[in-house]
């Protein structure tokens, strides 16, 4: 009999506590851990919530008991640039969850070319929850170019489970991170949309993407100089240009080599695989008549299959002055319709053959281009 009298009663103190508001500014602590910004002045409004969002932070790290949440709750929220750094009290960071839309405030209020969200000199992290991070970009072109969610200097982190729309740069950065993933995040700006990488990685390591669905106007996950060991499995990209590795060689020292592409299946994709070092996207490229001096080697493709839209499914189009060398093509299985697809190289050091590939497959010499192929 005791054990069903609790019930309703446990019932009953869930229902008031419910229906109370706990002030935490007079504290700075919250008893059960959680930090709410609506607690801290939000408001699902047209304002900046700026200042709100980095109280309830500031309470929320400073907190050493180790379970502080960070929520923001379901609303639309507009915030200003914010960044949230660290280090925290606890040595860890408090678990952010979004279940709410974040959106740039207007009026008097206006973004920079750098960052909108940003988490900083941090160690495990979790940003997660069912909300979306919506950068207001669209295909405009006057916007600033803005990242949305910038995590600069942390370790053994996580993004998980958020939506992107939108956004007037990159969606999702790692700069200078290492240990950290993007898991099950849904990514969508318009095709016409310039710069606007789904998940960018740059001067990062150990970096695991997976189980996410991203298409916008540029690179489906770019990653850039100073990164190793990163791994990206389960994406579903387009509409844009695909899992992308570049801008690179602008810096003396830099270690970039040793990639693999594989079991990837195309539908329908312009230029599959490629490598183009004479890449010069918008015709305002001054050393675009130069030969890059810097060399790829040691790029695997593996298991590729599907269709391609254009006739060239593959092409290495590599330096006059530092020819690539240590590519592979292996089980390559493409298509082009009615007509027999091509691969073109170009200044490729021992060529790999394509005899063992696809029937359908075959290679010629590049447009007006030397061909190395042995």
């Amino acid at each position: 009999m005791a054990t069903v009298l609790m019930v309703p009663l446990m019932l009953y103190l869930l229902a008031v506590l419910a229906g109370r508001h706990v002030h935490c500014k007079s504290t700075g602590a919250a008893a059960d851990g959680l930090y709410d910004v609506t607690e801290y002045g939000a408001a699902p409004s047209r304002k900046d919530n700026k200042d709100a969002f980095l109280a309830a932070w500031r309470a929320a790290c400073s907190s050493t008991a180790g379970n502080a949440t960070l929520l923001i709750p379901e609303g639309t929220f507009a915030v200003g640039a914010v960044e949230f750094s660290g280090p925290c009290k606890s040595g860890g960071a408090p678990v952010v969850v979004i279940d709410g839309v974040l959106r740039p405030c207007t009026g008097g209020c206006h973004l920079t070319d750098d960052d909108w969200i940003t988490f900083s000199a941090l160690s495990n992290l979790l940003v997660t929850g069912a909300g979306t991070l919506d950068g207001q970009g669209g295909a405009r072109t006057n916007n600033a170019k803005t990242t949305t969610l910038e995590l600069d200097g942390v370790t053994n982190s996580t993004v998980r489970g958020l939506r992107f729309v939108d956004s007037r740069g990159f969606h999702l950065s790692f700069h200078r991170s290492s240990r950290v993933a993007a898991e099950g995040l849904r990514i969508h700006a318009p095709a016409s949309s310039r710069n606007t990488d789904g998940i960018h990685v740059g001067c990062s390591s150990h970096v695991r993407i997976a189980d996410s669905v991203i298409g916008t106007g540029d690179d489906c996950v770019s990653v850039g100089p100073g990164s190793s060991d990163v791994v990206v499995t389960g994406i579903i990209c387009g509409p844009g240009h695909g899992i992308s590795v570049g801008s690179l060689g602008r810096k003396e020292g830099e270690e970039d080599s040793n990639i693999t592409f594989e079991d990837i299946i195309m539908a329908d994709v312009s230029n599959p695989i490629l490598i183009d070092q004479r890449y010069c996207p918008h015709g305002r490229c001054s050393d675009v008549d130069k030969p890059s001096r810097v060399q790829i080697s040691d790029v695997t493709f593996r298991r590729i299959q599907g269709t391609s839209s254009s006739k060239v499914a593959v092409q290495l189009r590599c330096s006059e002055e530092q020819p690539c060398s240590g590519v592979r093509l292996d089980g390559i299985n493409l298509r082009c319709g009615d007509q027999p697809c091509h691969a073109q190289f170009a200044n490729v050091r021992g060529a790999p053959a394509l005899e063992a590939q696809a029937p359908s497959l075959w290679v010629q010499e590049a447009h007006g281009l030397p061909s190395d192929a042995e």
